[in-house]
This record gives structure tokens, C-alpha cells and sequence, in this order.
């Protein structure tokens, strides 16, 4: 039976607490952890029809939605600095460093959308590594794909994300 926002969001807070954490933990960070929960939270709680199958499945659109905040907050941010200090974004095997500022979040997430406009699923990957930092095996679920899929997936989109983004591998 699919649960609703509510009751997905109750469950599954602390790991909204581990994802908000991971996404802030670098110094440049504009808000709390618990303030970027609860953004969350404020943002979705009206949207009557969301429905979810499983925690992963939730977690997967929680990503997707922390995402879009933080991509606001850095439009904001930018709106009031115009010129930031670029610190270097790396995306190295793992999930990439996003400690950057407030361009290159934004470049990122211009990036993931071009890659969503020409292969949905390895933007979902991306997303779910790079936003949430999810595992492979985590992702594998949450998408209902294998886990050599997800592996395949991530190999091309971090070598796309390095191209769109002039990173070095």
C-alpha cells in the first residue's frame, strides 16, 4: 500500500536528517540542517496526491526536491553576490564534492538537466549519487534496476557531468 507525504516523511526522518547533513556539511552552507529539513517538509507537505511504494522511493523524490531548494537558495545567493571565489568541484568515483559555490551549483544542476533531456535514467542515477549521495545498491532500489545498471549508469553520467562541467576526470 503507497503511504502518503506525511506519514513517509515521519518515518523516514532521520534520513532526511543524514541527507539535509550530508548536502550542508561543508562550510558555505546558507542554513541548518534541521532548517533544510523542514524547508523540505514546508515545500511538499500541501501536494496532496504524492503517494510512495517504498522508503527508497520517497528518499529518491526527497533528493529530487532538496535539490531544487538548494538550487533556489544558490539563485538567491548569487541575486545578492554576484562575484564568489570558485573553490573546484570534483567528481571523482565516488559521489562528487558539491562544496562549491553558488555558480557551479547551479552549473551542476544545468548540467544534470541536459542530461535528463537526453537520458532520463542516467540523470536519476546522477541525482541519487550526486544529491544524496546514495550507494549503488541503494540506488539500484530505489530506481528497480541492477546494480551492474546502476554502475554502467554513474560511469556515463560522471564522465558526461565532467564534460558539461570542464571537470577533470
Amino acid at each position: 500500500m503507497a503511504e502518503g507525504f506525511e506519514t513517509r516523511f515521519e518515518a523516514n526522518y532521520p534520513d532526511i536528517l543524514r541527507l539535509a547533513r550530508a548536502r550542508l556539511s561543508r562550510e558555505q552552507a546558507p542554513i541548518s540542517t534541521v532548517t533544510l529539513a523542514h524547508e523540505l517538509y514546508l515545500n511538499l507537505r500541501d501536494r496532496e496526491n504524492l503517494k510512495f511504494a517504498s522508503a527508497a522511493q520517497f528518499m529518491a523524490y526527497a533528493s529530487r526536491a532538496m535539490r531544487s531548494l538548494l538550487v533556489d537558495m544558490a539563485r538567491e545567493r548569487l541575486a545578492q553576490k554576484r562575484f564568489a571565489d570558485l573553490i573546484p568541484l570534483t567528481l571523482g568515483v565516488a559521489a562528487p564534492d558539491l562544496a562549491g559555490t553558488p555558480e557551479q551549483l547551479l552549473a551542476l544542476d544545468d548540467a544534470l538537466a541536459r542530461l535528463g533531456a537526453a537520458e532520463p535514467r542516467l540523470m536519476q542515477v546522477a541525482e541519487l549519487r550526486v544529491v544524496m549521495g546514495m550507494q549503488v545498491d541503494e540506488i539500484a532500489d530505489a530506481l528497480g534496476v541492477s546494480e551492474p545498471t546502476v554502475k554502467r549508469d554513474w560511469q556515463r553520467a560522471r564522465a558526461f557531468l565532467h564534460d558539461a562541467l570542464g571537470v577533470a576526470p
